[in-house]
């Protein structure tokens, strides 16, 4: 649920003997002229435990630099994963999302997503608020995604079509099939890529400092909405174990009746060990995943740092 206040409806007016039209109605008369359209729906989650940090998220969308939707998701109605949909639009028409998420009134974390409608085509693109974006601030024309400041900007003929329960919802979820919760650990920060036991994963540097490997995961039987996924290691022979990740993503339908969820950022050093004392070491990863539902499960295998710096 959300409350908001509709910019774009259909507005005509008189004005000195001339019709003026504004807003929407520019699309609804593209639409009845039989001029291509098409449609953008953005699906809004988050790796920031709302209940902790966040109490608003202000959403408001714009097609070709004009505004017209802000939806404001507060207090009990803040609610992950959310939709916001721009209706039909012409052909070529740039839609941007701009997310603005507060905490205890102040402005904490912000995201914008843009991309162009392609004719007879419903898109599906999601977007995230994530916690390496808080109190990052970025140029003019610029947006925070993963902890740096991007383009916004993504090319619609890369984004899958819009499907129905691409969240999980609360029924027909694509990653429950049946049987008992399963988990597989993999690595990737852009897909998941199996690895087995005591397998060399590269360190890279953090955006905004420090050092990381990235891990994927593969599930069964869990809830492809809402779960809360949690990454812990421990090096064992350093008796030294880095504060533990703990995300709400989404996960993404997989071949095989599988879901998967990649680009987890374990961050691995600290103060007291800088990474050049954990290159070569041996880390020992462990997922734990659990749903909504209070179904749960969890996988743990063993990794070595490359020795090589990053």
């Amino acid at each position: 649920m959300h409350s908001g206040r509709r910019l774009g409806t259909a507005h005509m007016a008189a004005f000195g003997g001339r019709l003026l039209v504004t807003g929407a109605a520019v699309s609804l008369l593209a639409g009845a002229c039989g001029a291509p359209e098409g449609e953008i729906v953005f699906g809004v989650t988050t790796e920031i435990p709302q209940s902790l940090v966040l109490t608003r998220v202000q959403a408001s969308l714009s097609v070709d630099g004009s505004e017209v939707d802000v939806q404001n998701h507060e207090g009990a109605t803040l609610d992950f994963p959310f939709e916001i949909a721009s209706g039909p639009q012409a052909e070529g028409s740039r839609v941007e999302l701009l997310l603005e998420g507060y905490g205890g009134g102040e402005l904490l974390v912000t995201r914008t997503a843009a991309t162009t409608v392609m004719s007879d085509r419903k898109i599906l693109l999601e977007v995230a608020l994530e916690d390496e974006c808080i109190d990052v601030a970025c140029d003019a024309g610029k947006t925070c995604i993963g902890g740096t400041c991007g383009d916004p900007l993504e090319d619609a003929s890369h984004l899958p079509e819009y499907y129905d329960k691409w969240d999980g919802g609360d029924t027909g979820d694509r990653c429950e099939p049946g049987g008992d919760p399963l988990v597989i650990i993999g690595e990737g920060q852009s897909d998941y890529h199996p690895i087995e036991d005591g397998a060399v994963l590269d360190v890279e540097a953090g955006p905004q400092g420090g050092y990381h490997v990235w891990v994927a995961v593969r599930i069964k039987n869990l809830r492809q909405s809402g779960s809360v996924t949690e990454v812990s290691g421990v090096f064992p022979a350093l008796e030294y174990a880095p504060p533990p990740l703990q995300v709400v993503f989404t996960f993404d339908p997989d071949e095989g009746d599988y879901c998967k969820l990649y680009g987890l950022r374990l961050r691995l050093d600290d103060d007291d060990h800088p990474i050049e004392s954990l290159l070569g070491e041996t880390l020992e990863l462990t997922v734990r995943i659990s749903d909504q539902d209070e179904d749960s499960a969890e996988a743990s295998t063993t990794v070595v740092l490359s020795d090589e710096p990053p």
